[in-house]
């Protein structure tokens, strides 16, 4: 895993996972305080042979069981359920059998209190929260102010999907029992959002099945490491699972998954694609959280410096490419692009288009109608930017470039491991070539992806964006920002964030005000994403799809959700037959 922090602080540009997984999404911080996926277990080269699979899927009988059974779950992953290190979607997923956290993100992503019962800060910076009373680990120890302690403190030694949450965090006390102190570095006012990472026992952070305080608790695990037994744990504070055991059972891909048998998968990107109907099964859709985007490196700042690993930093540069940064000539490159191709050509061919992520219900996306592609939109572009050409797919050159020497050529970085990225940026790449316009592509793997994307030597980088979180709006837009692309109204937007902080300020703390301050944050935002849309600061280009695939054995609760976050939200409480 990789992550990016400037001057070591958490600000600017947050969660950029170049690499295999943050394993759950990637890049900026735009609609998200990020966390990270290339997701590569999920894709598979365009050579793959996909098995033909029966298009219907079975209809569950009558009847469900009045309770009891024992459930088998699938997940990617190797012998080991630990949530503070999880960097798969599917431990992330299939972590709320097993461990509850502070906060979770209700229907309308207002938090609501699981352990704790009240947060509140006086000033964004030190937030102050209770614990619920008589919450009990699954072997009968009291959860206390010290577990909550130890689990932000192995969060920031860690690495794993969580870790994001707790960046900002300066440090975090106990002074009693029930009462837990946060110090973030910097003021906060959306960090109750970021608590719904699980808490475990303070002595089991590092083990590889720690205790939790959920609706199951660990029994056994076999000698390969390769399944897992959990039963209903005894000392559980909510309402009985109706479900007697869950079996987890670890494969190393989603092929192996999907054929498994379980009575419950998640899959999303190519998996969900290829087995998303599988015969005997019922599927329910939901939208991934990683969004395929196109992000072009206008960054005009001063030197920042970002540690990119425990050895390593690199500093950014200002970039000196004026063509990429002209509004006209992005807006010319958003024309050509056909977002419809790019989802059908791709692994994940069920993805759908985006624009600009943002605020939207339960989700934070924005949901925008796609303008189709227009050539004619584009040679009007690329005119007012004084270039031309002869028509098809001959080269572009600046109307000065009487020698015609320096074709209009775009250069672009991408990470090599990442097989839906890499078939992204391919479609791009072949509209561009179709339109005369030329095209350099850098796969580079590892390290290499934070090195080329802070050397501006690229014009776009092919990225993921994560949204499953709430945005912190000031790395994001402030001035010089890593993410400063509105290329326009820098002080305008400034004026925007400081009125979003003083609803926050003035709306008071603790679970009722972040109900009001949700409904007035997403106001904000709708007005930053309207004025950010002209001025294209990057290219959406479609969601992966995953898909919950459901056992005829297994009957889902009315209650149950299926949105992204809440996908296992009382699973417990559905039905075996």
């Amino acid at each position: 895993m990789i992550r990016m922090l400037k001057n070591g602080s958490g600000r600017g540009l947050r969660g950029v996972n170049f690499k295999k997984i943050f394993a759950a999404a990637s890049a900026l911080a735009a609609a998200a305080i990020m966390l990270c996926s290339c997701a590569s277990d999920y894709v598979f080269p365009r050579n793959t042979v996909v098995p033909e699979i029966p298009e219907e899927t079975a209809t569950p009988g009558s009847e469900p069981a009045a309770s009891g059974g024992t459930m088998t779950v699938a997940v990617l992953g190797e012998g080991g359920f630990n949530p503070l290190r999880a960097v798969s979607e599917d431990l992330v997923y299939a972590s709320a059998f097993f461990y509850e956290p502070l906060i979770r993100l209700g229907p309308s992503m207002v938090p609501e209190g699981v352990i704790a019962s009240d947060w509140s800060s006086g000033d964004g910076k030190i937030w102050t929260l209770t614990l619920n009373e008589n919450v009990l680990f699954s072997d009968g120890t009291p959860l206390t102010s010290g577990d909550v302690a130890a689990t932000v403190d192995a969060l920031k030694s860690g690495g794993g999907i969580y870790s994001q949450c707790v960046e900002n965090v300066e440090k975090c006390e106990a002074p009693d029992a029930g009462t837990v102190v946060v110090t973030l570095a910097e003021p906060d006012g959306c960090f109750p959002w970021k608590l719904f990472f699980p808490v475990l026992k303070a002595s089991e952070t590092g083990s590889s099945f720690p205790a939790g305080t959920g609706p199951f608790s660990f029994v056994s695990v076999n000698g390969a490491g390769s399944e897992a037994e959990y039963g209903r744990n005894a000392y559980y504070h909510g309402e009985k699972a109706k479900i007697d055991g869950i079996i987890i059972r670890f494969y190393r891909s989603a092929d192996e998954m999907a054929v498994s048998g379980c009575d419950l998968i998640t899959l999303t990107g190519d998996g969900a694609v290829k087995y998303g109907s599988i015969l005997g099964y019922d599927s329910k859709s939901f939208d991934g959280n990683s969004l395929i985007c196109m992000v072009p490196y206008v960054y005009t700042g001063g030197n920042v410096t970002y540690r990119i690993s425990e050895t390593e930093s690199v500093i950014q540069k200002r970039t000196s490419r004026e063509t990429v940064l002209n509004i006209d000539m992005r807006r010319a490159v958003s024309a050509l692009i056909d977002r419809e191709r790019i989802i059908q050509r791709t692994v994940s061919g069920e993805g759908k288009a985006y624009d600009w992520p943002g605020l939207d219900n339960n989700i934070f996306r924005k949901k925008a109608e796609i303008a189709p592609a227009s050539e004619t939109l584009m040679t009007e572009l690329l005119g007012k930017c004084g270039y031309f050409h002869e028509g098809g797919n001959t080269a572009w050159y600046r109307a000065d470039d009487t020698e015609k020497n320096a074709p209009l050529t775009f250069n672009f970085i991408v990470d090599a491991s990442d097989v839906e990225l890499i078939q992204t940026c391919d479609s791009v790449v072949s509209q561009m070539k179709a339109v005369g316009i030329k095209a350099n592509v850098a796969a580079v793997n590892g390290l290499d992806f934070p090195r080329g994307f802070l050397s501006g030597d690229y014009d776009y980088a092919f990225m993921r964006l994560n949204m499953s979180f709430c945005p912190d709006l000031e790395p994001v837009f402030a001035n010089g920002g890593v993410l400063n692309y509105n290329g326009s109204d820098i002080g305008g937007l400034a004026a925007t964030v400081r009125g979003l902080k003083r609803s926050w300020r003035s709306s008071g703390s603790g679970a009722a005000s972040c109900e009001s301050f949700s409904a007035s944050f997403g106001e904000g935002l709708a007005g930053i994403y309207d004025s950010l849309r002209e001025t294209l600061p990057f290219e959406g280009l479609y969601v992966r799809r995953g898909r919950m695939l459901t056992s005829e054995r297994l009957f889902a609760d009315e209650t149950a959700g299926e949105e992204p976050w809440n996908l296992y939200a009382n699973v417990w409480n559905w039905y075996l037959s």
